[in-house]
């Protein structure tokens, strides 16, 4: 389960029936969820990832407008450091856009965590 902070959230429409919610996130980026979507701008939540290939996602709680506690401990905060580094390094090297560096940025993040 993962905790963050919603940042903006855009009705994006139905699929299958169910609403669909594009909701940005302050630490994990942008992601789709399929159910009601309860949460506020501000609203600290918890919820699961579903298909990061498609960066769906699953609201299990609202935690309400409380203050952001870091959401990685130590370890974490160095795999995403280096992740980071990572997505500069192409960018550098002209093999990606310097606006995709955040999307790279959790992509590898993702892979150092398997």
């Amino acid at each position: 389960m993962i905790k963050d902070k919603v940042i903006n959230i855009k009705e994006d429409g139905e699929y299958n029936g169910r609403p669909k919610w594009k909701v940005k996130l302050q630490d994990s980026g942008e992601y789709t969820f399929f159910t009601q979507f309860d949460a506020k701008v501000g609203d600290q939540i918890n919820f699961t990832i579903g298909n990061p290939k498609y960066k769906t996602a699953k609201l299990v709680g609202v935690v309400g407008n409380e203050p952001m506690k870091s959401k990685y401990d130590t370890a974490q905060s160095i795999l995403r450091q280096v992740a980071f580094k990572g997505a500069i390094e192409l960018v550098a090297n002209g093999n990606i856009n310097v606006s995709e560096i955040e999307q790279y940025t959790n992509d590898f993040h993702i892979i150092l965590n398997k």
